[in-house]
């Protein structure tokens, strides 16, 4: 599940954009291609982190995404920290697609114009698609606890980036 998240950098969105700019260019190192780093994207507007590892993708993986507000000299960061919103759509789609296929195949079961062998794969393929559904979500997230950390100290390291805690969560992202 996202949460909503508030930091402050001491500094102003330009320099913060080009600094996370070039952290973004840097070349890999080693140790970073076993273990994996935070990158991303983004303006001095907008910003876009998430925890990857060397030559493995994985959609599931927690992701930092908002705006970049300049507040009492330096900046703000309202965002959402969690799964990507896509994800989330990707996944509605998919269990309704399947969904739609287990309701004709509970159709077809109870016909017995139908053969057995039409079925068993029309009803048996779509319920193996929605138990992987289910597993993908289950699993795919398993680090995310670690990941968020690892994207907080990201920040608390390159921009000094800060859980702000004077101003309420309920301003829009």
């Amino acid at each position: 599940m996202a949460r909503k998240i508030r930091l402050f950098s001491p500094y102003a969105p330009v320099p913060l954009a080009r600094i996370l700019e070039k952290e973004m260019d840097r070349e890999w190192t080693q140790k970073e291609k076993n273990k994996g780093r935070v990158m991303g994207g983004g303006t001095e507007e907008k910003i876009l982190l998430r925890f990857v590892q060397h030559n493995i993708r994985n959609d599931f993986a927690t992701c930092l995404n908002g705006k970049m507000v300049p507040e009492r000299g330096g900046t703000m960061i309202k965002a959402r920290l969690g799964r990507a919103r896509s994800l989330n759509v990707f996944m509605i789609f998919w269990f309704g697609f399947l969904g739609f296929f287990m309701l004709v195949s509970t159709v077809l079961v109870g016909s017995q114009d139908v053969p057995l062998t039409f079925k068993l794969p029309f009803f048996g393929i779509p319920l193996l698609m929605m138990l992987a559904g289910v597993a993908m979500l289950k699993f795919g997230g398993k680090n995310a606890p670690e990941h968020e950390e690892k994207i907080l100290a990201f920040l608390a390291d390159t921009v000094k980036a800060r859980e702000d805690r004077t101003t309420r969560l309920t301003d829009t992202i």
